[in-house]
């Protein structure tokens, strides 16, 4: 159950990897890539009713749940089950949907016109996956992603690295902490996703 206090806490650390704030849903397929964007990812939660800038509107939360389940099953392919909440601030009610990283992807979003696109989260944007994540999608390989408890250590590690080499790439990783490529990959693409590092065209990462 989500408390008064996490959501104070969403409002002011303001949209990043796993929050995104909708004054409303005005699109169903619009909304679709964002939501398919989060189950590429790491999952993600929608607070709607809420301002970019983190203020409070409200909304009709009956309204907005059905255009996201719309969304979620008409324009998502495969379909992404979605889990709703309501709560009421100063007599405005938020909707909080909730998208699980998924273990089917890559899931698409279905424009108006039948076409279908793969979108991942990268920080705080829904965005085209570039080729290299698309590939990694597809084969699979980032379904069932397992961040250990050295998750936050490796990453400071590599950002350190990338202070005094400005570029690595996946086969470089994996000898610098002795892993296979395939892990590797994963890794750096879930860093990605966080924001902490970034993708240029020739498939090296930079800060």
């Amino acid at each position: 159950m989500i408390t008064r206090t996490k959501i104070n806490q969403w409002l002011l650390e303001g949209e990043g990897p796993l929050l995104d704030f909708k004054q409303n849903i005005t699109s169903a397929p619009k909304i679709a890539r964002a939501i398919v964007a989060f189950a590429n990812s790491r999952g993600g939660t929608f607070l709607v009713g809420v301002g970019d800038k983190g203020h409070i509107i409200g909304v009709d939360a009956g309204g907005e749940m059905y255009e996201l389940e719309k969304a979620a099953s008409k324009f998502c392919s495969p379909p992404i089950p979605l889990e709703f909440e309501e709560f009421e601030i100063n007599s405005k009610t938020l909707l909080i949907a909730q998208v699980a990283e998924s273990n089917q992807k890559p899931h698409y979003a279905i424009d108006k016109n039948g076409d279908k696109q793969i979108f991942v989260r990268i920080a705080d944007k829904c965005v085209i996956a570039p080729p290299l994540i698309t590939n990694t999608l597809l084969n699979g390989d980032l379904n069932g992603l397992k961040r250990s408890n050295h998750y936050q250590h490796r990453k400071k590690e590599l950002q350190q690295y990338l202070k005094q080499n400005k570029t690595i790439s996946c086969a470089q990783y994996a000898k610098l902490w002795h892993t296979s490529e395939r892990s590797a990959l994963r890794t750096l693409l879930d860093f990605m996703f966080e924001g902490a590092i970034q993708l240029q065209e020739d498939n090296l990462f930079t800060l």
